[in-house]
């Protein structure tokens, strides 16, 4: 049997969108992901980088949004409540919001293009519900 991979963490996520700028208010300047600078040659491609490292790569195309049901990207949040009044305000629907069994409140967006985004906390923000 051949030997297992060992991965550290997850590098980056790509995000088709439709207009770089439009996808820059919400992602660098609502979000608050920091612009850095591209690694490759190609100007359709704008990079960001949350304080983890972890980077988000938007990759402008005329196909956004690329949103297979399911898919989607989760950002880790410290208020979430705060998080939610600034989605509101800025005009963004709750598509669901929840709480999972290990206490990690959820919830879910479209991003400007249609793509999903999810903020949640860490676990244990708040109260577990039953499990069925």
């Amino acid at each position: 049997m051949p030997g297992k991979i060992h991965t550290t963490r997850i590098n980056h996520v790509t995000t088709m969108v439709k207009d770089t700028a439009r996808a820059m208010k919400f992602y660098n300047d609502l979000v608050g992901i920091k612009q850095i600078q591209s690694q490759v040659d190609n100007p359709n491609i704008t990079w960001l980088q949350l304080e983890s490292g972890i980077m988000v790569h938007l990759i402008e195309t005329s196909d956004a949004p690329a949103r297979p049901e399911g898919i989607h990207h989760a950002f880790e949040v410290e208020d979430f409540e705060d998080t939610k009044n600034i989605l509101r305000e800025n005009g963004f629907e709750i598509q669901r919001e929840g709480v999972r069994y290990d206490g990690q409140a959820f919830l879910f967006i479209d991003d400007p293009d249609g793509n999903r985004v999810e903020f949640c906390t860490a676990a244990g923000y708040a109260p577990a519900p039953p499990r069925p």
